[in-house]
């Protein structure tokens, strides 16, 4: 396994790990957010973005099909849970 896929791979686990774990964190009014999600979000988006880069490097400038498509899947997950954990409840 090349190592920009384990990084991707690292990448989605840790924007999975998003869906058990959290940290409510109180905005006033009764509505907080997930500061422990939006903070392990970041983590995975620059996961994401090393790994990206390193496939670019690895392979003269462009990345392989399979990881393209399996990035911009990470890449949706982790819009859509960061989205999720700083909408205010």
């Amino acid at each position: 396994m090349p190592a920009y896929a384990l990084q991707l791979l690292v990448a989605l686990l840790i924007a999975a790990l998003t869906f058990w774990v959290g940290y409510p964190l109180a905005l006033g009014g009764g509505r907080s957010v997930d500061a422990l999600d939006a903070f392990l979000l970041m983590l995975a988006l620059v996961n994401l973005r090393l790994s990206w880069q390193a496939a670019n490097a690895a392979h003269g400038g462009r990345a392989p099909a399979w990881f393209v498509v399996a990035g911009l899947a990470v890449a949706a997950l982790i819009t859509y849970a960061m989205i999720r954990a700083l909408t205010p409840v």
